[in-house]
């Protein structure tokens, strides 16, 4: 199957309550009563939203109340199906969604990125923890075929909730959690993932991928596209906002400590509308080998995901302190988010009512 998708995303804190239950608890079993093809909950080490407080897990700021950012793909129609239920049961944080290609199975051999800002892709493979290809991980297995296609680099999350092959699969306390789901993302050159993903059946029994266009703005430092401009004419509603995503790995370093952790506390400093760092599992960048924690090592280097989503004109501003900090590390990409809606309180701003797709 190819079709033309939508990638729901949905920022939320960890303590949030839908009636009796936790919002994301909520959220995961309402992907699930509709069917969705893939959903994953993925918990932040770090972040802050639109209370401005600092949500971290390190020493002495440890929070209780940790980011999740719980994400979800299908076709249009069956995402915008999901979007009045997400709309009750999440009274605090930021829901958005953007245009997508989902591809499942054999066709990912034809499948192509669709039409957006900017030169790059991005492509997420999804698969369960447990599964395999060739004897070994099924997500290590993704990762090879990437480095192989030339990708520049790749970054696996862990769900610790979600949906996949049908069923609902959440991680326990004392359980190996073999069946949560993973993504793995790569973004860059259209040529190349297209490459990595006309092999994934080869590598994956039933591969489902997200393929979405971007612009890579930054890698290690080198520019490699301008930061897209967007008309944003001072509405406090404008018609779509910028997400700017930053992978790198958590030994980068800047500001004196860790990358991910300056970027939070730069962002909150300059009036950031929020952003949340999840940390990966497994990943690699360049022509180095795949990297995530070893024992016997003291600095972790495990690939961290941090995302920043914002009005146009607020990136704009923000863009040169995210470009100081990621001068040596990490790669910065932009791209466009058409639908959101952010609420606390008494405060909302958005819609979730989204455009077609570019033609």
């Amino acid at each position: 199957m190819i079709a033309s998708g939508l990638k729901l995303d949905v920022y939320l804190g960890e303590s949030r309550t839908s009636g009796r239950r936790l919002a994301a608890d909520a959220l995961m079993a309402c992907f699930a009563r509709h069917g969705l093809e893939v959903a994953a909950l993925y918990r932040g080490i770090e972040g802050f939203g639109i209370g401005r407080r600092i949500h971290t897990e390190r020493f002495p700021d440890i929070s209780t109340d940790l980011p999740l950012i719980a994400e979800a793909i299908d076709t249009r129609e069956r995402i915008e199906g999901v979007l009045p239920d997400v709309d009750a049961l999440v009274d605090q944080g930021l829901v958005t969604l953007e245009h997508s290609r989902v591809a499942i199975g054999d066709d990912e051999r034809t499948a192509d990125f669709p039409r957006g800002i900017g030169d790059a892709g991005r492509l997420t493979v999804y698969c369960g923890r447990g599964a395999r290809a060739g004897g070994r991980p099924a997500y290590r297995a993704v990762v090879e075929l990437l480095r192989r296609a030339g990708a520049g680099g790749a970054t696996v999350l862990l769900g610790v909730d979600g949906i996949h092959d049908g069923a609902r699969r959440r991680a326990g306390l004392l359980s190996r959690n073999a069946d949560v789901p993973m993504a793995t993302i790569a973004v860059g050159p259209r040529d190349v993932l297209q490459r990595a993903l006309a092999a994934l059946p080869e590598v994956l029994e039933r591969p489902v991928a997200n393929l979405e266009r971007i612009a890579v703005v930054k890698h290690d430092g080198e520019q490699l596209e301008p930061l897209p401009s967007i008309p944003d004419d001072g509405d406090e509603d404008p018609p779509v906002w910028m997400a700017i995503r930053v992978y790198t790995r958590q030994s980068a370093r800047a500001d004196g400590g860790a990358l991910a952790t300056a970027l939070t506390r730069r962002m909150r400093r300059s009036g950031a509308a929020g952003i949340t760092t999840v940390r990966g599992e497994w990943g690699f960048s360049g022509d180095q080998r795949p990297f995530g924690d070893r024992f016997g090592t003291v600095a972790s280097h495990v690939p961290t995901y941090t995302v920043l989503v914002d009005r146009p004109r607020r990136v704009a501003a923000l863009w040169p302190e995210i470009d100081e900090l990621t001068t040596r590390h990490g790669v910065v990409t932009a791209a466009l988010v058409p639908a959101y809606r952010e609420r606390a309180g008494e405060v909302e701003r958005g819609r979730l009512a989204i455009p077609p797709p570019p033609a």
